[in-house]
């Protein structure tokens, strides 16, 4: 078996198969998720202040019942990599806030622990996402964006086609001005192909 082509990155049989036999899986967190959840979450932030729209302080202060709010289901899923029983990793898809109609989901949260990254499990987290905005049927398109020069995010979101349709300066909260970077997935032609 020669090497495969997957996202622009070439594998070997030898790295397939190793994939194959890593204990990786993703799930839907639920309520009795959130302690763990919770962790997870404030740990991206405090290593990343730099990537996220949100920031460690604000995060810290909410209460059980915010964070198990989170993950009622309600018009968003917030999903968690595992590694057999240990969470190394989460990412959520929202329903718009911009989006009067909710017809625009936007995925957030992605965070990998370092020690799992550059295995594309981020492939994961996007593949779950997608699948599950594509049962919800409000949304019509997904929406992702990354602060400029975060190419990780950028390669993960082109390997799901994902189409660049602008910047926007942002203010991000580690106190910085720099752009955002934003790309539309149409839900409603994906549902048809």
């Amino acid at each position: 078996m020669g090497d495969v082509e997957i996202c622009g990155v070439r594998q070997t049989a030898f790295d397939l198969l190793q994939e194959a036999l890593m204990s990786i899986t993703t799930r839907a967190l639920t309520a009795e998720d959130w302690e763990t959840f919770r962790q997870i979450r404030l740990r991206a932030l405090r290593e990343h202040p730099d990537v996220y729209s949100g920031s460690y302080g604000e995060a810290a202060g909410r209460t059980e019942r915010d964070w198990i709010e989170m993950l009622d289901g309600k018009g968003k899923r917030i999903f968690g990599l595992f590694d057999g029983d240990r969470m190394i990793g989460l990412a959520a898809v929202f329903t718009s806030r911009d989006d009067p109609d909710g017809q625009s989901g936007v995925l957030a949260m992605d965070y990998i622990d370092p020690l799992y990254r550059g295995r594309r499990l981020s492939r994961l987290l996007y593949q779950v996402r997608i699948d599950w905005a594509k049962q919800h049927l409000p949304f019509r398109r997904l929406v992702v964006s990354h602060r400029e020069g975060n190419e990780p995010s950028r390669r993960a979101n082109q390997c799901f086609d994902f189409k660049f349709v602008g910047k926007e300066e942002t203010d991000w909260p580690d106190g910085t001005k720099a752009p955002d970077y934003v790309y539309v997935l149409d839900l409603a032609a994906l549902r048809n192909s």
